[in-house]
């Protein structure tokens, strides 16, 4: 696994964090449309950034 891809997969994983966090609790499709999204790969990225390390060290 490249470290560029690490490090934009975490980069990618705060930028949505820090959405989360400081999103405005507003109603309406698009916020919930994104909020799902983002909640979604809340839980995505640390599984597929552990999936592809355990893959790397598998593979050695």
């Amino acid at each position: 696994m490249d470290k560029t891809e690490i490090f934009q997969a975490l980069t990618l994983w705060f930028v949505v964090l820090i959405f989360l966090q400081t999103t405005p609790s507003q109603s309406g499709v698009v916020h919930t449309v994104i909020g799902v999204v983002a909640l979604a790969l809340m839980w995505v990225i640390p599984i597929y950034l552990f999936v592809r390390a355990f893959n790397g060290v598998a593979a050695r």
